[in-house]
């Protein structure tokens, strides 16, 4: 999401060089192309990284993010002047600041003279996360990972990918989008692993269905402020040869800023799967239940 609102894949390389990394205070052996992550409420993944001189930060890993984004209070810290800069979330464009930080690690990655947004994070406390920034689309589509959600790591590189259902992907870099059936029609959604559930647009469900139920709401909080949103039933959505739930939200677009063919998001939460894998040589979203 850019907003408010990854990817490890387990492999067969074999991989020879090990060695100890914490992340929430656990101990945990890693290969030289893995980092390891913290997940809260199951699906939002944290990583450890620095930024500049100021270590052992945590960033949360969103490939929803169109821009990689640090806190405020960590950019005051670091004495990081802003320029004007604009994102657009679920349902608005909102006006930032962005900033270059001179070098960005996290896990075996390390970026350098990097352009981030400057946000005010302190919306995702309502997730039961803190965090010091967001590592974004921007920042991942560098190379394949998979993230392995049953070992709470992620995976840079290729990958095996035998045994995992797919689904062809679209990536750019605003967003990663995948083609879902919602009740025999085709809409492609954003991929977001800051997402729990499926989020549609609420123009393209009156504009497609007409069986449709609204059954309550909901209240979040985003980069743009809080969201009151209606909770619907839909027929069915289906991705690849994968059912899912056909609960969904129904949200506002942004305006004339919404993202081209997009109807929506799809949280990685929703697979239920233990590794989700972005794979961008062959352009293929893969998970294994």
């Amino acid at each position: 999401m850019d907003r408010t609102n990854v990817v490890a894949l387990l492999g067969t390389l074999l991989l020879s060089v090990v060695c100890g990394a914490a992340v929430g205070g656990t101990r945990t052996q890693l290969a030289s192309n893995e980092m390891a992550i913290k997940l809260y409420g199951g699906y939002l993944a944290v990583a450890r990284g620095s930024i500049n001189n100021a270590d052992n930060l945590r960033f949360l890993l969103d490939t929803g993010a169109s821009n990689t984004a640090i806190d405020r209070r960590v950019a005051e810290r670091l004495g990081l002047d802003g320029q004007p800069a604009k994102v657009i979330t679920f349902d608005k464009t909102v006006a930032l600041e962005s900033t270059e930080v001179q070098d960005m690690t996290f896990g075996p990655e390390r970026v350098s003279n990097v352009r981030v947004m400057i946000e005010d994070l302190e919306y995702l406390r309502s997730t039961g996360v803190h965090v010091d920034g967001v590592i974004g689309l921007d920042l991942f589509r560098r190379q394949s990972f998979l993230v392995d959600y049953a070992r709470e790591r992620v995976l840079f590189g290729p990958t095996s990918t035998v045994g995992m259902h797919c689904a062809p992907m679209r990536a750019d870099a605003k967003s990663i989008r995948v083609e879902v059936d919602l009740d025999g029609r085709p809409v492609w959604l954003v991929v977001d692993s800051g997402a729990r559930g499926i989020a549609l647009y609420e123009d393209t469900v009156k504009d497609l269905l007409a069986n449709y139920r609204v059954q309550g709401r909901t209240g979040e909080w985003s980069l743009g402020g809080p969201l009151e949103n209606r909770i619907a039933i839909v027929p069915r959505l289906r991705l690849g040869r994968q059912d899912l739930d056909r609960e969904v939200v129904l949200i506002s677009a942004p305006g004339a800023n919404r993202l081209s063919g997009v109807s929506g998001y799809l949280g990685l939460a929703s697979l239920g799967a233990k590794q989700v894998a972005f794979n961008f040589e062959t352009n293929q979203l893969l998970w294994r239940k």
